[in-house]
């Protein structure tokens, strides 16, 4: 079976205003602040560095920016 999540657009990095495709937890690219998010909510801005709003921290990220991608789980490594 091939892993078509990124084919799909799943696992893009999204901006603020973009809606949530499934549910997961999502970071936030310039501080890594995670938070959950549902289907059909909107991204929003990062409620830890303020990233997606003039006052945020990281000056190049402000709205339309991509900042926010999903949290995949990693897989167990086997020793």
């Amino acid at each position: 079976m091939i892993d078509d999540t990124m084919s799909n657009g799943v696992d893009k990095p999204f901006s603020k205003g973009d809606i949530v495709p499934v549910e997961a937890d999502y970071v936030c690219v310039p501080c890594g602040y995670q938070h959950h998010y549902k289907p059909g909510e909107a991204f929003g801005e990062c409620m830890s560095c303020l990233s997606g709003t003039p006052n945020g921290e990281h000056e190049e990220f402000l709205e339309g920016e991509e900042m926010w991608e999903r949290l995949t789980p990693t897989e167990d490594k086997k020793d």
